[in-house]
């Protein structure tokens, strides 16, 4: 697959600033969770067992990756 000109080469299409921080790419459509609230209302309204298998697309900088962890069996990630 080629790269595109100016992205993050990892495939998952974010931007990284000069920093070297991560950012959205908002022409892709991306959108990062940062606010814990709405990560923990996610997870509580997935109503999670310990025996449930989680596919998450999108994992992003993994702040409900974690969480979705903390509950579920396994879990795989895509970007």
């Amino acid at each position: 697959m080629p790269k595109r000109k100016g992205k993050d080469s990892s495939g998952g299409g974010g931007k990284r600033h000069d920093s070297g921080l991560l950012a959205a790419d908002k022409s892709l459509g991306q959108n990062f969770l940062k606010n814990p609230a709405v990560v923990d209302s996610i997870v509580e309204r997935a109503k999670l067992r310990p025996t449930d298998a989680v596919l998450e697309v999108g994992p992003g900088t993994g702040n409900l990756t974690v969480k979705l962890l903390a509950r579920a069996k396994s879990l795989v990630a895509v970007e």
